[in-house]
Protein backbone atom coordinates (compact mmCIF):
# COMPACT_ATOMS: atom_id res chain seq x y z
CA UNK A 1 0.00 0.00 0.00
CA UNK A 2 1.08 3.35 -0.74
CA UNK A 3 0.38 6.26 1.44
CA UNK A 4 0.78 9.87 0.40
CA UNK A 5 1.63 12.71 2.70
CA UNK A 6 1.20 16.25 1.83
CA UNK A 7 3.60 18.48 4.57
CA UNK A 8 6.68 17.73 5.82
CA UNK A 9 6.47 19.97 8.67
CA UNK A 10 6.49 17.95 11.72
CA UNK A 11 3.13 16.62 11.86
CA UNK A 12 3.67 15.56 8.55
CA UNK A 13 7.20 13.41 9.41
CA UNK A 14 5.41 11.90 12.62
CA UNK A 15 2.70 10.72 10.20
CA UNK A 16 5.30 9.43 7.42
CA UNK A 17 7.80 7.57 10.53
CA UNK A 18 4.15 5.89 12.05
CA UNK A 19 2.89 4.50 8.53
CA UNK A 20 6.20 3.30 7.49
CA UNK A 21 6.44 1.17 10.65
CA UNK A 22 3.48 -0.02 9.91
CA UNK A 23 4.00 -1.19 6.41
CA UNK A 24 3.23 1.34 4.21
CA UNK A 25 5.52 2.93 1.08
CA UNK A 26 5.57 6.53 2.09
CA UNK A 27 6.29 9.49 0.54
CA UNK A 28 6.34 13.01 1.53
CA UNK A 29 5.79 16.19 -0.56
CA UNK A 30 6.87 19.83 1.14
CA UNK A 31 5.76 22.71 -0.68
CA UNK A 32 9.40 24.84 0.74
CA UNK A 33 12.41 24.43 -1.55
CA UNK A 34 14.92 23.86 0.99
CA UNK A 35 14.98 22.94 4.63
CA UNK A 36 12.65 24.65 7.04
CA UNK A 37 14.82 26.36 9.18
CA UNK A 38 13.99 29.72 11.56
CA UNK A 39 10.52 28.39 13.12
CA UNK A 40 12.86 28.12 16.46
CA UNK A 41 9.93 28.64 18.62
CA UNK A 42 10.05 26.65 22.30
CA UNK A 43 7.79 23.82 23.09
CA UNK A 44 6.44 21.97 25.89
CA UNK A 45 6.93 18.04 24.89
CA UNK A 46 4.52 15.85 26.41
CA UNK A 47 5.77 12.58 27.67
CA UNK A 48 4.34 10.45 25.09
CA UNK A 49 5.98 11.98 21.96
CA UNK A 50 9.36 12.05 23.79
CA UNK A 51 8.80 8.41 25.19
CA UNK A 52 8.13 7.48 21.49
CA UNK A 53 11.07 9.26 19.81
CA UNK A 54 13.34 7.43 21.94
CA UNK A 55 11.47 4.25 21.86
CA UNK A 56 11.99 4.22 18.15
CA UNK A 57 15.57 5.19 18.35
CA UNK A 58 14.67 8.86 16.97
CA UNK A 59 16.52 10.35 19.79
CA UNK A 60 17.44 9.78 23.42
CA UNK A 61 16.80 10.77 26.66
CA UNK A 62 20.03 12.91 26.81
CA UNK A 63 19.83 14.43 23.70
CA UNK A 64 15.87 15.34 23.62
CA UNK A 65 15.92 18.48 25.10
CA UNK A 66 15.99 20.77 28.01
CA UNK A 67 14.42 19.67 31.29
CA UNK A 68 13.11 21.79 34.26
CA UNK A 69 12.50 20.21 37.31
CA UNK A 70 10.52 22.79 39.04
CA UNK A 71 7.55 25.58 38.42
CA UNK A 72 8.00 28.97 39.44
CA UNK A 73 5.65 31.72 39.44
CA UNK A 74 6.71 35.32 39.83
CA UNK A 75 4.89 38.07 41.94
CA UNK A 76 4.37 41.65 40.50
CA UNK A 77 8.43 42.37 41.95
CA UNK A 78 9.54 39.78 39.58
CA UNK A 79 10.47 37.28 42.76
CA UNK A 80 9.10 33.52 42.94
CA UNK A 81 5.76 33.95 45.17
CA UNK A 82 5.94 29.87 45.14
CA UNK A 83 7.82 27.14 43.56
CA UNK A 84 6.90 23.44 43.21
CA UNK A 85 8.00 20.36 41.01
CA UNK A 86 7.87 20.40 37.38
CA UNK A 87 8.75 17.44 35.56
CA UNK A 88 8.97 18.65 31.97
CA UNK A 89 11.20 18.69 28.94
CA UNK A 90 11.55 21.63 26.60
CA UNK A 91 12.35 21.60 22.72
CA UNK A 92 12.57 23.81 20.18
CA UNK A 93 10.76 23.23 16.58
CA UNK A 94 13.82 23.56 14.85
CA UNK A 95 15.42 20.83 17.21
CA UNK A 96 12.62 18.50 16.85
CA UNK A 97 11.75 18.78 12.98
CA UNK A 98 16.05 18.10 12.76
CA UNK A 99 15.94 15.12 14.51
CA UNK A 100 12.66 13.75 13.18
CA UNK A 101 13.98 14.63 9.24
CA UNK A 102 17.05 12.78 9.64
CA UNK A 103 15.38 9.56 10.27
CA UNK A 104 12.59 9.93 7.76
CA UNK A 105 14.60 8.39 4.22
CA UNK A 106 16.01 11.32 2.86
CA UNK A 107 14.64 10.07 -1.20
CA UNK A 108 11.24 9.80 0.10
CA UNK A 109 11.50 13.07 1.12
CA UNK A 110 10.43 16.01 -1.36
CA UNK A 111 11.44 19.45 -1.23
CA UNK A 112 9.67 21.82 -3.60
CA UNK A 113 6.13 20.68 -4.45
CA UNK A 114 2.99 22.47 -4.15
CA UNK A 115 -0.06 20.80 -3.72
CA UNK A 116 -2.86 22.83 -6.18
CA UNK A 117 -5.87 19.87 -6.21
CA UNK A 118 -6.45 16.34 -5.64
CA UNK A 119 -9.35 13.92 -7.11
CA UNK A 120 -10.52 10.36 -6.41
CA UNK A 121 -11.14 7.64 -8.66
CA UNK A 122 -12.09 4.72 -6.64
CA UNK A 123 -9.61 3.52 -4.28
CA UNK A 124 -7.36 5.83 -5.69
CA UNK A 125 -6.03 9.37 -4.70
CA UNK A 126 -4.51 11.59 -7.78
CA UNK A 127 -2.34 14.59 -6.78
CA UNK A 128 -1.53 17.19 -8.56
CA UNK A 129 1.26 19.96 -8.20
CA UNK A 130 1.74 23.32 -9.00
CA UNK A 131 4.52 22.38 -11.96
CA UNK A 132 2.15 19.72 -13.05
CA UNK A 133 2.94 16.59 -12.27
CA UNK A 134 1.14 14.15 -10.46
CA UNK A 135 0.96 11.16 -8.26
CA UNK A 136 -0.74 8.44 -7.66
CA UNK A 137 -1.56 6.92 -3.81
CA UNK A 138 -3.93 4.40 -2.21
CA UNK A 139 -4.39 6.89 0.74
CA UNK A 140 -3.60 10.82 1.12
CA UNK A 141 -2.76 12.09 4.10
CA UNK A 142 -2.91 16.11 4.86
CA UNK A 143 -0.72 17.34 7.39
CA UNK A 144 -0.24 20.66 5.91
CA UNK A 145 -1.11 23.05 8.76
CA UNK A 146 -3.29 25.90 9.03
CA UNK A 147 -3.08 26.40 5.29
CA UNK A 148 -3.99 22.90 4.39
CA UNK A 149 -4.77 22.80 0.74
CA UNK A 150 -5.80 19.32 1.31
CA UNK A 151 -8.53 20.65 3.81
CA UNK A 152 -9.36 23.30 2.00
CA UNK A 153 -10.58 20.52 -1.35
CA UNK A 154 -12.48 18.77 1.70
CA UNK A 155 -14.22 21.45 3.32
CA UNK A 156 -13.93 24.71 1.34
CA UNK A 157 -15.75 26.89 4.04
CA UNK A 158 -14.14 26.16 6.84
CA UNK A 159 -10.98 28.38 8.08
CA UNK A 160 -8.88 29.47 11.13
CA UNK A 161 -10.61 31.92 12.96
CA UNK A 162 -9.19 34.81 15.37
CA UNK A 163 -9.48 34.11 19.29
CA UNK A 164 -8.71 37.96 20.20
CA UNK A 165 -5.72 37.67 20.99
CA UNK A 166 -1.98 36.76 19.72
CA UNK A 167 1.69 35.75 21.05
CA UNK A 168 4.47 37.44 21.04
CA UNK A 169 7.68 35.07 21.34
CA UNK A 170 11.20 35.64 21.57
CA UNK A 171 14.75 33.84 21.60
CA UNK A 172 17.50 35.05 23.26
CA UNK A 173 20.89 33.10 23.16
CA UNK A 174 21.91 32.51 26.62
CA UNK A 175 25.51 33.90 26.19
CA UNK A 176 23.92 37.12 26.25
CA UNK A 177 22.70 36.27 29.95
CA UNK A 178 24.16 37.10 33.18
CA UNK A 179 25.34 34.08 35.23
CA UNK A 180 22.28 35.57 37.59
CA UNK A 181 19.82 35.30 35.05
CA UNK A 182 20.81 32.36 33.92
CA UNK A 183 20.46 30.61 37.29
CA UNK A 184 17.40 32.44 37.66
CA UNK A 185 16.04 30.43 34.57
CA UNK A 186 17.90 27.51 34.60
CA UNK A 187 16.15 23.85 35.16
CA UNK A 188 12.88 26.00 35.44
CA UNK A 189 9.83 26.70 33.87
CA UNK A 190 8.61 30.39 35.18
CA UNK A 191 5.27 32.16 34.49
CA UNK A 192 4.46 35.49 35.49
CA UNK A 193 0.29 35.76 35.31
CA UNK A 194 -1.45 39.47 35.63
CA UNK A 195 -4.49 40.92 34.56
CA UNK A 196 -6.29 39.65 31.07
CA UNK A 197 -2.26 38.40 30.21
CA UNK A 198 0.57 36.14 31.42
CA UNK A 199 4.08 35.48 30.02
CA UNK A 200 6.10 32.15 30.14
CA UNK A 201 9.50 31.55 29.67
CA UNK A 202 11.72 28.62 29.83
CA UNK A 203 15.45 27.50 28.05
CA UNK A 204 15.40 25.57 25.11
CA UNK A 205 18.12 24.39 22.50
CA UNK A 206 20.40 25.95 20.79
CA UNK A 207 20.03 26.64 16.85
CA UNK A 208 21.49 23.88 15.73
CA UNK A 209 20.13 21.72 18.74
CA UNK A 210 23.18 22.77 20.95
CA UNK A 211 22.36 21.59 24.62
CA UNK A 212 25.55 22.51 26.37
CA UNK A 213 25.38 25.61 29.20
CA UNK A 214 26.23 28.30 27.46
CA UNK A 215 24.74 27.59 24.18
CA UNK A 216 20.85 27.41 24.63
CA UNK A 217 18.51 29.77 24.31
CA UNK A 218 15.94 31.66 26.55
CA UNK A 219 12.66 31.71 24.72
CA UNK A 220 9.80 33.40 26.08
CA UNK A 221 6.21 33.67 25.16
CA UNK A 222 3.80 37.07 25.92
CA UNK A 223 -0.12 36.95 25.70
CA UNK A 224 -1.81 40.05 24.70
CA UNK A 225 -5.03 40.70 23.77
CA UNK A 226 -5.60 42.96 20.23
CA UNK A 227 -8.77 43.75 18.98
CA UNK A 228 -9.37 43.41 15.18
CA UNK A 229 -7.86 46.54 14.26
CA UNK A 230 -5.22 46.32 16.33
CA UNK A 231 -4.19 42.99 15.09
CA UNK A 232 -4.84 43.91 11.09
CA UNK A 233 -1.75 46.92 11.85
CA UNK A 234 0.51 44.51 13.79
CA UNK A 235 0.04 42.00 10.83
CA UNK A 236 1.15 44.54 8.37
CA UNK A 237 5.32 43.86 7.98
CA UNK A 238 7.86 45.76 7.30
CA UNK A 239 6.94 45.76 3.44
CA UNK A 240 3.78 46.56 3.69
CA UNK A 241 2.51 42.97 3.26
CA UNK A 242 0.01 41.76 5.59
CA UNK A 243 0.21 38.45 6.99
CA UNK A 244 -2.54 35.43 8.55
CA UNK A 245 -1.15 33.82 11.05
CA UNK A 246 2.48 34.49 12.13
CA UNK A 247 4.74 37.08 11.60
CA UNK A 248 8.26 35.72 11.66
CA UNK A 249 11.32 37.18 13.29
CA UNK A 250 12.90 40.32 11.25
CA UNK A 251 9.58 41.16 9.55
CA UNK A 252 8.21 43.17 12.68
CA UNK A 253 7.92 46.99 11.42
CA UNK A 254 10.25 49.25 14.18
CA UNK A 255 7.18 50.64 15.60
CA UNK A 256 5.28 47.80 16.63
CA UNK A 257 8.57 46.57 18.53
CA UNK A 258 9.18 50.00 20.45
CA UNK A 259 5.28 49.77 21.29
CA UNK A 260 6.32 46.00 22.74
CA UNK A 261 9.34 47.17 24.60
CA UNK A 262 7.32 50.13 25.99
CA UNK A 263 4.52 47.71 27.09
CA UNK A 264 7.27 45.75 28.86
CA UNK A 265 8.22 48.12 31.13
CA UNK A 266 4.85 49.27 32.26
CA UNK A 267 3.90 45.89 32.95
CA UNK A 268 6.55 43.34 33.61
CA UNK A 269 8.68 42.92 36.07
CA UNK A 270 12.46 44.37 35.68
CA UNK A 271 13.93 40.44 34.79
CA UNK A 272 11.45 40.14 32.41
CA UNK A 273 10.88 43.66 31.22
CA UNK A 274 14.58 42.86 30.54
CA UNK A 275 14.30 40.10 28.17
CA UNK A 276 11.51 41.74 25.90
CA UNK A 277 14.40 44.66 25.96
CA UNK A 278 17.35 42.48 24.59
CA UNK A 279 15.35 40.75 22.32
CA UNK A 280 16.49 41.43 18.62
CA UNK A 281 13.41 39.93 16.76
CA UNK A 282 10.60 39.12 18.03
CA UNK A 283 7.86 37.54 16.46
CA UNK A 284 4.34 36.96 16.40
CA UNK A 285 1.97 34.19 16.42
CA UNK A 286 -2.03 34.61 15.62
CA UNK A 287 -4.23 33.00 18.21
CA UNK A 288 -6.72 31.53 15.87
CA UNK A 289 -9.71 28.23 16.72
CA UNK A 290 -10.41 25.94 13.56
CA UNK A 291 -12.09 22.55 14.32
CA UNK A 292 -13.26 20.22 11.45
CA UNK A 293 -16.66 18.11 11.04
CA UNK A 294 -14.76 15.02 9.53
CA UNK A 295 -10.70 14.48 9.44
CA UNK A 296 -11.33 12.25 5.91
CA UNK A 297 -13.28 11.48 2.81
CA UNK A 298 -12.85 8.56 1.00
CA UNK A 299 -9.05 7.92 1.02
CA UNK A 300 -8.05 11.38 1.80
CA UNK A 301 -7.67 12.55 5.40
CA UNK A 302 -6.35 15.59 7.26
CA UNK A 303 -4.65 15.34 11.12
CA UNK A 304 -2.97 17.86 13.10
CA UNK A 305 -3.06 21.33 12.65
CA UNK A 306 -4.97 20.93 9.15
CA UNK A 307 -7.72 19.20 11.20
CA UNK A 308 -7.82 21.03 14.00
CA UNK A 309 -6.17 23.70 15.77
CA UNK A 310 -5.44 23.91 19.78
CA UNK A 311 -5.09 26.51 21.67
CA UNK A 312 -0.96 26.58 22.98
CA UNK A 313 -2.09 26.70 26.46
CA UNK A 314 -2.49 22.99 26.45
CA UNK A 315 0.77 22.23 25.80
CA UNK A 316 -0.49 19.96 23.35
CA UNK A 317 -0.45 21.12 19.61
CA UNK A 318 2.46 18.94 18.39
CA UNK A 319 1.65 15.64 21.08
CA UNK A 320 -2.08 16.05 19.13
CA UNK A 321 0.23 15.48 15.74
CA UNK A 322 1.41 12.84 16.69
CA UNK A 323 -1.42 11.55 18.73
CA UNK A 324 -3.05 11.88 15.55
CA UNK A 325 -0.33 10.37 13.18
CA UNK A 326 -0.14 7.07 15.50
CA UNK A 327 -3.50 6.40 16.18
CA UNK A 328 -4.19 6.71 12.09
CA UNK A 329 -1.29 3.91 12.19
CA UNK A 330 -2.69 1.41 14.63
CA UNK A 331 -5.95 1.85 13.17
CA UNK A 332 -4.96 1.03 9.52
CA UNK A 333 -3.19 -1.76 11.10
CA UNK A 334 -6.03 -3.30 13.19
CA UNK A 335 -8.74 -2.92 10.41
CA UNK A 336 -8.06 -4.78 6.78
CA UNK A 337 -10.61 -2.42 5.39
CA UNK A 338 -9.27 1.30 5.14
CA UNK A 339 -12.94 2.39 5.14
CA UNK A 340 -13.95 0.90 8.51
CA UNK A 341 -9.94 1.84 9.95
CA UNK A 342 -10.73 5.56 9.22
CA UNK A 343 -14.31 5.55 10.48
CA UNK A 344 -12.80 4.19 13.92
CA UNK A 345 -9.68 6.38 13.99
CA UNK A 346 -11.97 9.44 12.63
CA UNK A 347 -14.44 8.99 15.67
CA UNK A 348 -11.87 9.02 18.27
CA UNK A 349 -9.53 11.52 16.99
CA UNK A 350 -12.62 14.12 16.91
CA UNK A 351 -13.76 12.99 20.48
CA UNK A 352 -9.94 13.57 22.09
CA UNK A 353 -9.15 17.00 19.73
CA UNK A 354 -12.99 18.51 21.03
CA UNK A 355 -11.81 18.05 24.66
CA UNK A 356 -8.81 19.58 24.20
CA UNK A 357 -10.01 23.07 22.49
CA UNK A 358 -12.94 23.29 25.31
CA UNK A 359 -10.01 22.74 27.17
CA UNK A 360 -7.61 25.69 25.39
CA UNK A 361 -10.42 27.70 25.29
CA UNK A 362 -11.02 27.25 29.43
CA UNK A 363 -7.66 28.33 29.93
CA UNK A 364 -7.99 31.49 28.27
CA UNK A 365 -10.90 32.32 29.49
CA UNK A 366 -9.29 32.34 32.88
CA UNK A 367 -6.64 34.30 32.01
CA UNK A 368 -8.88 36.92 30.45
CA UNK A 369 -7.25 36.61 27.19
CA UNK A 370 -9.63 36.80 24.26
CA UNK A 371 -12.30 38.57 25.53
CA UNK A 372 -11.76 42.17 24.18
CA UNK A 373 -13.08 40.25 20.59
CA UNK A 374 -16.69 41.16 19.84
CA UNK A 375 -19.27 38.53 19.10
CA UNK A 376 -15.89 35.97 19.82
CA UNK A 377 -18.53 33.07 19.72
CA UNK A 378 -16.59 30.75 21.85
Amino acid sequence: MKATVIGGSIGGLLTGIALQKSGYQVDIYERSASAMQGRGAGLVVQPGLMNYMIRQGISSHQLFGVPAMQRQILNDQGYPAYRYENDTSFTSWNYLWQQLKAYFPEENYHYNHQLAGLQQTGDIVTGTFADGSQIETDLLIGADGYNSVVRKHLFPGIAPLYAGYVAYRGLIPEDELTVEEIDFFADKFTLYPYSNSHLLAYLVPGNDGELGNGHRQLNWVWYLNKTEAELKELMTDKNGIERQYSMPATFLRQENIAELRSRAQIELPEILSARVQQTQNPFVQVIVDMAVPKMYEGRVVILGDAAALVRPHTASGTAKAYEDALALAAALTDHSNIASALKQWNSVQLQHTAELISYGRQLAKGSGLGQNLINNKY
